[in-house]
């Protein structure tokens, strides 16, 4: 996903560099911010300039950004939006970070945001095999062309520490969910971003995945598949769940990587074969199997680094033949 221009208007200096300062150094947004504290320019660079989405003081006039396409939304004084275009100041960041990047796909391509959702699922028998880097490094390079969604199915993942929020937002949404409630209605508040992938972050108590049965799973994933807005919903179906296969089927496609050593090699082996007796030829068509860069991943970095690297790469080609 290229970087975004967004271009905001608000009379009060402080509050905007702020903002502004946030977006661009602190959100993993890879978006560029254009400011103004009078509306005569503002609006001017609305005719003529190049914007991805637009953000004025309440009262702005709206109609050049109408005229082009461009959308907008609305800084409001309001505690709660009085409808989808108001941007109340006073919300939490992780709110507002979920509301631009809603507003923004409306300038996507149409192909991309009507396309058939694929759920990818990422599964290993082996231990440390960098499964859940997996799922990052590939989501992040799906969500350059199209909206990717990332949930991580593990105990305890350490997502975390690259997230910007509290976190927990996945147990939420198993409790709506196992309810068979709406649980599309309260994703885009349950949803941070790391870079340009959407994550859900990971639960609070690793007891939260337990109490999902398979009927809970299958309605879940088929919410998300039909509804979420999201291209591709990437899984990472990690060590919180007991029999991760009933996930695993409901999914298009499966990564699984692998060690080189004897031991994880026999391990895969094995599993492949109780699928194949379990599951039958559909299920092992889905299988992907795959191996990393012998390379140790170093340090965590930036998101931007992280797709550089040699895992970056491995997982660049990866998603470049997803369809």
């Amino acid at each position: 996903m290229s970087e975004k221009r967004l271009v905001l208007y608000h009379t009060d200096p402080v509050f905007l560099r702020r903002f502004s300062d946030y977006l661009e150094r602190k959100s993993n947004l890879e978006i560029r911010c254009t400011v103004f504290t009078e509306e005569a320019p503002f609006l001017k660079y609305v005719r003529e300039g190049s914007a991805s989405l637009v953000i004025g003081q309440e009262g702005f006039d709206t109609r050049p950004a109408e005229e082009r396409g461009i959308p907008f939304l609305v800084f409001t004084d309001r505690s709660e939006a009085a409808d989808e275009r108001q941007l109340p100041v006073y919300r939490p960041m992780d709110r507002q970070i979920s509301r631009i990047r809603k507003s923004w796909r409306t300038g996507e391509p149409e192909t991309v945001m009507h396309a058939p959702c694929r759920l990818i699922g990422f599964y290993s028998p082996v231990h440390g095999a960098g499964q859940s880097v997996s799922a990052i490094l590939m989501g992040l390079h799906l969500a350059e062309t199209a909206s990717a969604l990332l949930l991580n199915l593990e105990r305890y993942s350490g997502l975390r520490q690259i997230l910007p929020g509290s976190g927990g937002g996945l147990s939420d949404l198993l409790y709506y969910a196992r309810v068979q409630g709406d649980p599309l209605e309260h994703l885009e508040e349950l949803t941070e971003y790391y870079g340009p992938l959407a994550v859900i972050p990971p639960v609070r108590e690793a007891d939260d995945l337990l109490e999902m049965n398979s009927r809970d799973w299958e309605f879940l994933l088929a919410q998300l598949r039909t509804g979420s807005g999201a291209r591709y919903v990437l899984i990472d179906v990690g060590d919180g769940i007991v029999h991760p296969e009933e996930i695993l089927k409901c999914c298009d496609r499966i990564y699984v990587p692998l060690r080189e050593d004897r031991l994880a090699i026999a391990k895969w082996e094995e599993w492949r074969e109780q699928m194949e007796r379990a599951r039958g030829e559909a299920f092992l068509s889905k299988l992907r199997p795959y191996r990393l860069p012998p390379e140790p991943l170093p340090e965590w970095v930036d998101h931007r680094e992280l797709k550089l690297m040699s895992w970056g790469r491995c997982l660049k080609a990866l998603a470049e033949a997803e369809p």
